[in-house]
């Protein structure tokens, strides 16, 4: 296939291989059930699932997307991010929230290439799930550390992926209380769904480049009906959201000035017997002459503003490079 026509290109870690999607296997979609294990390609969701999805499949389809659900967005400045922050601490001081993530950007012009910064991304994070995906007027690129859900065989997989430091600082109580938010979250959805007999491994450390994260896994035996159920019920996760999730899901579409678009929403790979998706974190999205990189922060009542900008600071240094 030559350059021109690839429409998306794919990486699972799991596999350690490429899959390439045709342009002209685009189509847009707004329920995934239709789509579960009887469907084969990618999927791309907005972190907001009433905006515009979309899947790439094997095989060509007749239908021409005329329109694209997408918005762009101004630089978010650190004293609006840090003000944001002040406003979410003094909610949850008021014991209106537990957590919220808030997400910010940054814009660089320049004449980039999409696909080179994907073969970066695959070359530098064999472990993260990689993808370039071409959507019309924009392209998005990323390398993701969160796995959302694993299934095959009967067994489900999942992960807690929270609390982030510099490889050379020692987590703190603050990131091991967001860790655990985000996996009492899982552990109430697992429930949720009548999968309380789960196993939970013992928490560890995650790296993604010169950043680490607080990282806990669960298996269950599960069937193919109660994995959708469990992936419509995690997103968005409490680790891109909040907790309560409803409540800090709307603190973001009040507060956050910017359209987040796909990130922070999942992607991934469907096929008939199994379905591997990923929180799209550590993404960037391409469009006229620009490059938008994205990056969040978890809130709690102890945060410190400065120290929150920092952190989506060293979020971006990680994607910026790839270009």
């Amino acid at each position: 296939m030559d350059l021109e026509s690839i429409g998306a290109l794919v990486y699972l870690p799991v596999d350690k291989k490429i899959e390439t999607y045709s342009k002209d296997s685009l189509e847009t979609f707004e329920e995934i059930d239709a789509y579960w294990m009887q469907r084969e390609g990618l999927i791309f969701y907005p972190f907001d699932r009433s905006k515009q999805a979309f899947f790439y499949g094997k095989e060509p389809v007749e239908t021409e997307i005329k329109e694209f659900d997408l918005s762009p967005n101004d630089v978010l400045t650190q004293t609006e991010y840090e003000t944001s922050v002040y406003m979410a601490c003094a909610e949850m001081q008021e014991g209106k929230l537990d957590k919220v993530v808030l997400a910010r950007n940054e814009i660089i012009e320049g004449d980039y290439n999409a696909q080179e910064s994907f073969q970066n991304a695959v070359k530098k994070y064999p472990d993260s799930y990689g993808y370039y995906i071409n959507i019309g007027p924009e392209q998005w690129v990323g390398a993701s550390p969160e796995l959302l859900i694993h299934f095959e065989d009967g067994v489900i997989y999942t992960v807690a992926l929270a609390g982030t430091k510099s490889l050379e600082d020692e987590f703190t109580a603050k990131e091991r209380e967001e860790q655990q938010m985000v996996a009492e979250f899982i552990e109430e959805k697992l429930t949720k769904i009548g999968l309380s007999n789960f196993t939970k491994a013992d928490v560890e450390e995650a790296k993604f480049g010169e950043i680490k994260h607080l990282k806990t896994a669960y298996t269950a035996q599960a069937d193919k009906m109660q994995a959708l159920e469990l992936l419509k019920h995690l997103q968005p996760t409490s680790a891109v959201c909040g907790l309560p999730r409803d409540l800090s899901f709307g603190f973001i579409q009040e507060f956050e000035t910017m359209n987040r678009s796909f990130y922070s929403g999942i992607t991934g790979v469907l096929k008939k017997e199994s379905a591997t998706f990923f929180v799209n974190l550590r993404c960037m999205r391409f469009y006229q002459g620009k490059v938008e990189l994205f990056a969040g922060a978890g809130i709690t009542k102890d945060s410190d503003p400065t120290a929150e900008w920092e952190e989506t600071e060293k979020k971006i240094k990680t994607i910026k490079e790839l270009l």
